[in-house]
């Protein structure tokens, strides 16, 4: 019976935790491996927050569309070749 159940006997007793400085690549990788939704944001034994893997998703996603957006602006004003003088 799922009612009488004790919240401490279906806790995780040893969570996947991060921190605020916690490459969010790393975060990502933590995620997938252990099929992880969400992660406690810890500082020492304070939770600062909890990410969602939405949350990840969402920064890397933005994370390529500005570096696509300033590649497509280098390529756009990418300097045109001096055409070589006529040699004598």
């Amino acid at each position: 019976m799922v009612g009488a159940t004790q919240v401490r006997k279906a806790m995780d007793d040893h969570p996947l935790t991060c921190t605020g400085e916690t490459d969010l690549d790393e975060v990502r990788r933590m995620m997938l491996e252990r099929h992880a939704r969400y992660m406690p944001v810890m500082d020492a034994r304070m939770l600062m927050g909890v990410i969602s893997f939405y949350d990840v998703a969402k920064a890397v996603v933005d994370s390529q569309n500005f570096e696509n957006k300033m590649l497509k602006a280098y390529i756009r004003d990418w300097p045109a070749e001096q055409e070589e003088a006529p040699k004598p």
